[in-house]
């Protein structure tokens, strides 16, 4: 199946089959191919926090307004970013990482470094807070194509009481959470939407 007709026939599904199982396996696996998601100064900031734990979820239900499917879907993820990527022994390790794969050389990847370390060296929390923001989207919109694309059914969810959640789950502040995501077999499908005309969405050279 096409991305295209992935996102034609995507829908967000909020009734779930309890008893079905995803495989760690395969949540891996799909794990794997998003993080080869765009991100930032290639910092890779996204982490995936994958709750078992089934009491841990029915803890977690009601800091998600009793939102059915984190404990009836097969997977729950919590979609984080790492305030520590923006370390420079981080940029710095991944860099020669890249180096050593024999991706660049050491000219490049000095330059491509620093150039990652000084273009966050200035910005305030907020500013990084959008970059983390950014770099996990991203990737969760990969998770979420990719698990379709594997036959199961998914939702984002940003309706969740987000200190209440970060302390059930002891997330320090060095995380920042951005959404949670929902995975697996959907015994009611979600209902279509309507959306703008392209037209309506399209603005070239300058916006009013």
């Amino acid at each position: 199946m096409s991305v295209k007709d992935i996102l034609r026939k995507r829908r967000s599904v909020r009734h779930f089959d309890p008893n079905y199982t995803i495989s760690s396996e395969i949540i891996t696996t799909l794990i794997e191919s998003a993080t080869k998601s765009p991100n930032g100064n290639n910092i890779q900031a996204t982490r995936y926090l994958i709750i078992e734990d089934p009491k841990l979820r029915d803890s977690l239900l009601p800091l998600a307004f009793n939102q059915q499917q984190v404990v009836e879907a097969s997977v729950l993820i919590v979609m984080l970013g790492d305030y520590q990527a923006f370390d420079k022994d981080n940029i710095i390790k991944i860099h020669e990482e890249g180096y050593q794969a024999g991706y660049f050389n050491e000219a490049l990847r000095d330059f491509l470094a620093n150039a990652a370390i000084n273009y966050y060296a200035d910005k305030s929390h907020e500013d990084l807070k959008l970059e983390l923001t950014r770099d996990v989207s991203l990737a969760s919109m990969s998770l979420i194509l990719l698990a379709n694309e594997a036959g199961f059914e998914t939702i984002t969810m940003s309706g969740y009481n987000s200190k209440n959640l970060k302390e059930a789950l002891t997330i320090s502040d060095r995380y920042l959470d951005v959404m949670l995501i929902a995975i697996g077999k959907g015994t009611r499908a979600g209902h279509k939407t309507v959306r703008h005309d392209v037209n309506n969405v399209i603005h070239k050279n300058k916006i009013v």
